[in-house]
């Protein structure tokens, strides 16, 4: 199963680990409209942002730098 089958269950296991998630579409921007922001005291005062011109493209990127930051808390393989 991927990440896109299981994203309920991803999102809710961020809410428990403390994190806090925004996505964002700019229709006002040209190029890569959205965005998707992840926060929290387990990212030590960091954040993760990634822009980009998918939804898709902005998570995928999102949840490889969550794993870089929690290896083995997000095993959606």
């Amino acid at each position: 199963m991927g990440w896109d089958e299981c994203l309920p269950e991803l999102l809710a296991h961020l809410g428990e680990m403390g994190l806090v998630g925004l996505v964002k579409i700019d229709g006002e921007r040209e190029h890569k409209p959205w965005t998707v922001v992840i926060s929290g005291e387990g990212l030590d005062g960091a954040s993760i942002r990634v822009d980009g011109n998918s939804l898709d493209y902005c998570l995928r990127h999102a949840i490889a730098a969550l794993r870089e930051h929690f290896p083995g808390e997000l095993a959606l393989d």
